[in-house]
């Protein structure tokens, strides 16, 4: 979960100083790369989400209102942004499978025997959420593996409790089909 930033900063940047926003930048960008490339699954492709969801939030900052939690409302312009890259056939045409280890912190206490172990688990799981709806894995990706509010996630994609809670059951449900013989 990412911190909450001093809303003066926002505030600041929004009134065109960029050293205000380059903070925004520094403090955001680690936890939109990791949820870009959980979702899009291809370092190159998340680093480009991160990068144009900047742009777009510069650009538009003009029109966050306060009373929205900054994180939330970055979140939305990543999350509109890796959904219409999904959207795009070029991108399932030309993206490679990635496991998620480029996101993981490695323990101090490793082997090489639990480093591959590690590496399979997180490329079985990139490869069965592949199998979810677009809806489906943003909800498991917010939820599951980056830890969000149900409600947060709620207000990111736009959609009612009873609908997050759905499409997480039935994400966790095909997860589970899908990776129950690997774990």
């Amino acid at each position: 979960m990412p911190p909450q930033i001093d809303l003066a900063i926002v505030l600041k940047a929004k009134a065109g100083d960029t050293a205000a926003f380059r903070q925004l930048v520094q403090v955001y960008q680690s936890y939109l790369y990791s949820v870009a490339y959980r979702y899009l699954g291809a370092v190159h492709e998340a680093e480009d989400a991160v990068q144009e969801t900047f742009v777009k939030t510069w650009k538009n900052l003009s029109q966050y209102r306060a009373e929205t939690k900054f994180s939330t409302w970055l979140y939305r312009v990543l999350i509109n942004h890796c959904l219409d890259i999904r959207k795009q056939s070029v991108f399932r045409a030309m993206r490679n499978l990635v496991d998620f280890e480029a996101t993981d912190q490695v323990s101090a206490y490793t082997t090489p025997f639990t480093e591959l172990a590690q590496a399979e688990l997180n490329l079985a799981i990139q490869q069965a959420a592949e199998a979810l709806t677009g809806k489906q894995k943003m909800v498991f990706v917010l939820r599951d593996l980056e830890g969000l509010e149900s409600a947060e996630v709620c207000q990111l994609l736009d959609l009612d409790e009873t609908q997050v809670k759905s499409n997480l059951y039935y994400a966790r449900k095909k997860m589970y089909e899908l990776l129950k013989d690997k774990i």
